[in-house]
């Protein structure tokens, strides 16, 4: 089974779903007759615009439903409880600036009976393999905070420590090529200037994880009553998902 088979063999696809970011490759295209409502940070042609010349196929990008805007959340923007049989959100919740913030909103979405797919990076395959895990404290104080963006450390981060791997930015587990760095300190100095002197939304992955810590942080989550969500399935690690 490839990867599409397998994401929608764990949701009812004959539901009414939500997909967040789907960008130029949704899991669940509305032109293949899924019911489905599409969220985004921008419109289909802002979209397009930003992908031409990527190597990508923009004729997958769809109209897009809902616009998520810095410091809104999603259950407020779409205003609708128990509404939907599932959510997918794959290789979102990582840029999420309010991680807890975005679970509790998917939950109060869900129908009780529904399923929150994700699709989670694993860090020691792709560029965050040098940074440090992401603890149930951190996303705690994130949600305490209502983060709206990515802090201005999160993007120093970013740009000092990440890192590509014989040029690409994910492998494999057998894949030991050399690693390089994407830059230098000083552009990573500058990058942390800019975020910490202005209100612009600077995406990077906020963070990150393994199998075992991110499945912790979870169970921690719905232990402390933070969250009533819990697992139902989970897939190990294939490729660097």
């Amino acid at each position: 089974m490839d990867r599409e088979g397998l994401l929608r063999s764990l949701i009812d696809t004959g539901g009414i779903g939500l997909e967040v970011g789907p960008g130029f490759n949704p899991l669940l295209p509305k032109s293949e007759g899924y019911r489905v409502e599409t969220v985004d940070y921008a419109d289909a042609e802002s979209l397009r615009k930003k992908y031409a010349g990527a190597n990508v196929d923009t004729g997958r990008i769809e109209s897009v439903d809902h616009l998520l805007t810095q410091g809104g959340s999603l259950a407020d923007l779409l205003g609708k409880t128990r509404r939907f049989d599932y959510i997918v959100a794959l290789h979102v919740i990582e840029h999420m600036p309010d991680l807890l913030g975005f679970l509790k909103s998917c939950e109060t979405l869900l129908k009780n009976d529904g399923v929150l797919l994700l699709a989670v990076p694993d860090k020691r395959r792709c560029f965050d393999l040098f940074q440090p895990l992401t603890t149930t404290g951190a996303v705690l104080q994130a949600h305490l905070e209502r983060r709206t963006r990515p802090a201005p450390g999160a993007v120093f981060d970013d740009r000092a420590y990440n890192v590509v791997r014989n040029g690409s930015i994910g492998w494999s587990a057998d894949d030991d090529g050399p690693l390089s760095f994407f830059s230098d300190l000083g552009a990573a100095a500058r990058s942390f200037r800019e975020a910490a002197g202005s209100d612009r939304y600077i995406d990077v992955h906020v963070w990150r994880f393994v199998p075992s810590s991110f499945r912790l942080i979870l169970r921690d989550l719905r232990e402390i009553r933070e969250i009533g969500l819990c697992e139902k399935a989970f897939l190990e690690t294939e490729g660097n998902e």
